[in-house]
């Protein structure tokens, strides 16, 4: 008989600051066969998932999967309903192993680690005998409760993310190798109270010697699997920081080594790994004196880093500045769109949209026309990054200022693909100027419409950290002067 896998969970990314509490209905919720089909061949966790129990002949179990760009933490009553529907899949039993496509960066209204309690729920159904491993992003939060319940922890190995199917086949592959017998996990990991800020794609500086020293310690067969975690920088919890996970097969010494020196030279780099993105004045005058297009993250209000996504700051500058250019910026404001809704599209009227949560620029005021109204426009993502992710803009108006093109949406997202674009009617290929609500992903899809540059704006998902009013985290590094005193924790397969 064929293997059956059980599989689904919930994946968001929180933002302690972000004081919008991530209701259901941010998530796009999917279940069952139809799951499958709509997710097969996607460069996402869940469709690695699928595409590597595809090759291996293996039957999933989707009891649901709830999926959501990043927030404020979520609603605890969100959290509980997916687990119970795991849980409840799980005493049904009728499977081999469970393997989760999750983020690990996510909180919830009275949870700072809810995955590690999944899983711990899982757990406590299944057994120590059926293998339970899972993928996360490696912006993850991960600590000793994440990793105790868990038999294997893969995480992704770049930034901006393109290997988010990769990730998932690496924890799904260890899950048969679990059950074949041919893999027996041992668990080196270490902690530390840092964060990178700025300097930490995996394209250039740092990460890149760091990762190259991981790889190669795989290819020598020294360990079975290196993941390497840079905290996402807006999480407020205890043990918040970098964490090293190095899996051997059957032998931990190798394993505790290299999990240790990786960790070293990530504190030796520690502030090679702290840089500042460049000015936004300075990439708008390129603009003038170029003919290529521009796309821009909005470093200060990065949805795909938990913010509101209403930033004006962008906005007000080009329309202080008398930038006439075609322009397509994205904004989150419910009460804006439903005033587009029954104004109409064609008609002319005055808008006082944006800035509710993003303080830093007030809203803006303003006499334009509705160009366009919609809903559930469906989006199909280009890639790399994601590639071939099916979801959809929920209620969405498209403001004209001039030249400027305002897309108002009634939730927050993080344009990392052109698609979503397209999708309301907008051309990037006919844009000069694109704001974008991302920092690092959007750079891979929008690397082929023109010059892409995240510019130092403020904000929440700004890296200046010490405006926040930090209760949990602290003491880190760079806000602190700590010692390299790095926590250690090994797990054996029991």
């Amino acid at each position: 008989m064929a293997r059956r896998v059980l599989t689904g969970g919930i994946a968001q990314e929180s933002h302690s600051f972000n004081p919008i509490v991530t209701l259901r209905e941010r998530f796009t919720i999917v279940e069952g066969p139809a799951a499958v089909e709509l997710n097969r061949g996607a460069n996402s966790t869940f469709g690695g998932v699928i595409d590597a129990a595809c090759e291996g002949d293996v039957d999933l179990i989707v009891p649901t999967l709830f999926r959501a760009q990043s927030g404020g933490p979520v609603q605890d009553r969100v959290f509980e309903e997916v687990s119970e529907i795991m849980v409840d899949a799980a005493k049904r039993g009728d499977f081999d192993a469970v393997v989760l496509p999750l983020h690990g960066g996510m909180l919830t209204e009275s949870l700072e680690d809810p995955e590690g309690v999944l899983v711990e729920r899982l757990r406590a159904i299944v057994g120590r005998a059926v293998p339970i491993t899972a993928a996360f992003d490696l912006h993850a939060h991960v600590k000793e409760s994440t990793l105790e319940p868990l038999d294997f922890l893969a995480g992704y190995l770049t930034n901006p993310h393109e290997d988010q199917s990769a990730t998932a086949k690496r924890a799904f592959q260890a899950a048969m190798g679990i059950l074949d017998g041919t893999f027996t996990p041992v668990l080196a990991a270490t902690f530390l109270p840092m964060l990178t800020l700025g300097n930490d794609t995996t394209l250039s500086g740092p990460l890149v010697d760091i990762h190259a020293y991981a790889r190669e310690a795989v290819r020598q067969s020294r360990v079975y699997d290196v993941s390497i975690f840079n905290c996402q920088q807006f999480l407020d919890v205890d043990g918040m920081g970098q964490a090293v996970l190095a899996y051997g097969n059957g032998e931990i010494d190798e394993a505790q080594k290299v999990a240790n020196e990786i960790m070293r030279m990530i504190w030796n780099h520690r502030d090679d790994l702290v840089e500042k993105y460049p000015n936004l004045d300075d990439e708008l005058r390129k603009v003038r004196e170029s003919e290529s297009s521009i796309i821009i993250g909005d470093q200060g209000d990065r949805v795909a880093a938990g913010g509101p996504g209403d930033s004006t700051y962008i906005l007000n500058h080009l329309l202080a500045n008398c930038l006439e250019v075609e322009t397509y910026i994205p904004i989150c404001d419910p009460d804006a769109v439903e005033i587009c809704s029954r104004a109409g599209a064609g008609n002319r009227i005055a808008l006082n949209f944006g800035g509710k949560y993003s303080t830093v620029s007030p809203s803006v005021v303003v006499e334009g026309k509705v160009s366009g109204v919609g809903e559930n426009a469906p989006v199909v993502y280009d890639g790399p990054s994601d590639g071939g992710t099916k979801t959809y803009i929920a209620k969405y108006a498209v403001f004209e200022i001039g030249s400027i093109k305002v897309l108002l949406t009634n939730q927050p997202y993080a344009y990392i693909d052109p698609d979503y674009f397209r999708a309301v009617g907008l051309d990037p290929e006919h844009a000069k100027i694109i704001v974008t609500r991302s920092g690092y992903h959007f750079q891979l899809n929008f690397a082929k419409i023109g010059r892409v540059v995240t510019a130092d704006t403020p904000g929440i998902t700004s890296y200046d950290i010490d405006q926040f009013a930090w209760r949990h985290a602290r003491p880190f590094y760079p806000l602190d002067r700590i010692e390299f005193e790095p926590r250690q924790y090994v797990r054996l397969r029991r």
